[in-house]
């Protein structure tokens, strides 16, 4: 048992020593960093000066806006007896079509039995009424009025009006900031 013991030390020592020959082999070969050579300084050419058309000047402006958004529901007269809810949405805003399309992100108060439901619609173009469709089960339209303009965007401010979900008619804010 010493023997084999021997050879396997013996065998893993060389086995080191040649490692560490080719390292040194290969440091030796490798080539020296090149010399840097001088620099020859020229008198730089006098340029013309180049017009800038009013055109090319102006920063193009994106058309489709990230938007964060509170949306708060509530009984209305004729369904007085729904919970209260909140929740933050994130979404975008195209400007060009005044498509509006947010998303649940987070609960802030949510009743037993309530899921986040998504908006898409379009503002219109005195961006003073948002309508369209709730793309979940048993949810159809909602329609939502300009009550208030916060700073932020061109449809920043509190919107107001109701949806309608398998609960019935349901009263919603929406803070758009």
């Amino acid at each position: 048992m010493l023997k084999r013991q021997r050879k396997t030390v013996e065998l893993t020592s060389l086995l080191d020593l040649l490692f560490v020959m080719i390292f040194l082999s290969l440091l030796q070969t490798k080539n020296p960093p090149a010399k840097a050579e001088p620099q020859v300084t020229q008198k730089p050419k006098e340029e013309t000066p180049v017009e800038v058309k009013a055109a090319e000047a102006k920063p193009k402006t994106a058309t489709i806006l990230p938007v964060t958004a509170i949306f708060h529901f509530y009984g209305v007269n004729n369904n007085p007896d729904q919970p209260v809810g909140t929740y933050a949405m994130n979404g975008t805003f195209d400007k060009k079509s005044g498509e509006l399309a947010l998303g649940g992100v987070s609960w802030i108060s949510r009743p037993e039995g309530y899921d986040m439901v998504p908006l898409k619609g379009r503002i219109n173009g005195a961006a003073n009424t948002f309508t369209g469709k709730i793309d979940f089960q048993d949810c159809e339209q909602f329609t939502l009025k300009r009550k208030s303009k916060i700073p932020g965007s061109e449809i920043a401010g509190e919107w107001t009006g109701s949806y309608v979900c398998f609960q019935g008619e349901t009263g919603l804010t929406l803070t758009i900031q």
